[in-house]
């Protein structure tokens, strides 16, 4: 985005925080007036990417329906390289669902929109087991 497009930014957020908490079957999920500052106030050389990879990151995070400051880290969602950008924002999404649910991996998979035989497999492969 633009820089002086930054009031673009609001609509654009709650359009992919809809299209996140369907994927991730939480529909309902809103964002708080501080954090829709704080994405607003951000810079966002990744565009709508890192947009949508820091609304997707914040999402898992929140334990209710609305997201606030606390969830949105904007430090963690800019790799260094894109290759491996997906497969690092994968593990720090699968690590903060488990100790979000607890370490219960049922709910964790839940959380991630995911089976929980394809969460097995994502940890074995990663070596988070």
């Amino acid at each position: 985005m633009r820089p002086g497009r930054r009031v673009d930014i609001v609509p654009l957020a709650e359009q992919l925080l809809v299209e996140i908490a369907r994927s991730l079957g939480r529909p309902g999920l809103t964002l708080d007036p501080e954090a829709l500052s704080v994405l607003k106030a951000a810079r966002w050389p990744g565009n709508i990417r890192e947009l949508r990879n820091t609304l997707e990151r914040a999402a898992i995070l929140a334990d209710g329906p609305t997201i606030g400051t606390s969830e949105i880290r904007l430090d963690e969602v800019r790799p260094s390289t894109p290759e491996g950008s997906l497969v690092d924002m994968e593990k720090r999404a699968i690590a903060a669902a488990l100790e979000a649910s607890g370490g219960n991996r049922k709910r964790a998979a839940a959380r991630l929109g995911i089976g929980v035989r394809t969460l097995y497999e994502k940890l074995k492969r990663y070596g988070l087991s």
